[in-house]
C-alpha cells in the first residue's frame, strides 16, 4: 500500500453552515477529526454566514447569489480555497462563485454585496466539497486500519452534490461514483443503488409533507430490497429526511426499517480506527449500533 499522499492544497477556508453547528454536529465533528489526521487543515470561515439555501432564491436569484457570494468574497479575502461539507452549501457556493466570474451577473450581485460591506472584485479561489478533497485529492489507502469487511452500503448523493455538470464537474451528474469508491477503499461491498441520485424531497419537506415522504420512501425501500446495513450520504438536509423523518414514514405507511444513515467523513473514520463517540455517531437517532457490532 501507498503512503497517504496529498496534493500541494493542505489548507482551506471552512465553511461549515448552518446546519453542521445545529442538527448535523456528527457531520462537521467528523469532517474536522478526519481532515485533520489527514494532515489537510480546516481553517473555520471568518464571520461566515447563511448561504440563502433554495430559499433566497425563490425570492431573488441575485440575493441569492449575494448572499452565497459573501462567503466566496469572506475565503478570497483568506486566499484560500473554500471548503464545504454540505452538498446544498457548495452547490450554493458553487454557483455563485461562477456568477461572480460572468460579466452578465456579476456588476448585480457585487452591487447587494457591497450594501452587505463585502468588495472583493478577482476571484482566483475554488470552491470545494469535502467528497470531492477526500477522492481527488488524497489518497488514505494506508490509513485503513479497520476494514469495513462485510458492511454492505447504499451511496445516497442526492441531486445537489454532482449536479449540474458545469458547476461541479469532478463526477458524473448522473452516475457519480467517488462515495462508492470511498467506500470500497475502506472495505465495505458497495450495493448497485439506482436512487442514489433521486431527489429526497428535502426542500419541499414543509409545503410539501406528503410529497417528500413519498420520495423519501422509495429511496429506503430501494436500499433496504438490497440488503443495505446503511446508507452513505453527505448531505445533511438529505439526512433529515432520511433519518430524522425516517420513524415518521414508517408510521405513516406501516413498514418498518430501523435503517441506519451515516455520513462518508464517519464512515471514513472508522475505517482509519477512530473511536466512534469521537466521530459523533452517538449523536444519530437512528441507532447504528448494528452497523457498528457488524464491522467489530
Amino acid at each position: 500500500m501507498t503512503e497517504t499522499m496529498i496534493k500541494p492544497t493542505t489548507k482551506y477556508s471552512y465553511y461549515p453552515g448552518c446546519s453542521l453547528h445545529t442538527t448535523a454536529k456528527e457531520f462537521d465533528i467528523s469532517t474536522r477529526i478526519v481532515m485533520k489526521e489527514l494532515g489537510i487543515e480546516l481553517e473555520e470561515l471568518q464571520d461566515w454566514s447563511c448561504c440563502g439555501g433554495s430559499i433566497a432564491a425563490s425570492v431573488s436569484h441575485d440575493v441569492g447569489m449575494a448572499m452565497a457570494g459573501r462567503n466566496v468574497a469572506l475565503a478570497q479575502k483568506q486566499n484560500l480555497d473554500l471548503l464545504a461539507s454540505c452538498s446544498g452549501c457548495y452547490n450554493k457556493s458553487a454557483r455563485a462563485m461562477k456568477a461572480l466570474k460572468n460579466p452578465s451577473e456579476k456588476d448585480k450581485i457585487m452591487a447587494i454585496m457591497s450594501d452587505m460591506g463585502i468588495d472583493v472584485d478577482d476571484y482566483n479561489i475554488r470552491v470545494r466539497n469535502v467528497v470531492d478533497v477526500l477522492i481527488n485529492d488524497v489518497d488514505f489507502t494506508s490509513r485503513i486500519k479497520k476494514p469495513l469487511t462485510g458492511l454492505k452500503v447504499a451511496c445516497y448523493y442526492g441531486c445537489l452534490l454532482t449536479r449540474p455538470a458545469d458547476i461541479t464537474g469532478w463526477d458524473s451528474p448522473r452516475f457519480p461514483t467517488s462515495m462508492d469508491r470511498l467506500s470500497e477503499i475502506c472495505g465495505a461491498q458497495v450495493v448497485d443503488f439506482k436512487s442514489k441520485t433521486s431527489c429526497c424531497g428535502g426542500p419541499i419537506l414543509v409545503s410539501k409533507q406528503d410529497v417528500a415522504f413519498d420520495l423519501t420512501k422509495k429511496i429506503l425501500d430501494e436500499a433496504q430490497s438490497l440488503g443495505a446495513d446503511c446508507i452513505v450520504l453527505a448531505c445533511p438536509l438529505c439526512d433529515t429526511n432520511l433519518e430524522l423523518r425516517q420513524s415518521d414514514i414508517e408510521k405513516k405507511y406501516g413498514v418498518s426499517y430501523n435503517l441506519p444513515i451515516i455520513y462518508i467523513t464517519e464512515l471514513i473514520g472508522l475505517a482509519m480506527g477512530i473511536k466512534p463517540n469521537k466521530l459523533g455517531i452517538n449523536k444519530h437517532i437512528v441507532s447504528l449500533k448494528p452497523l457498528l457490532e457488524k464491522i467489530k
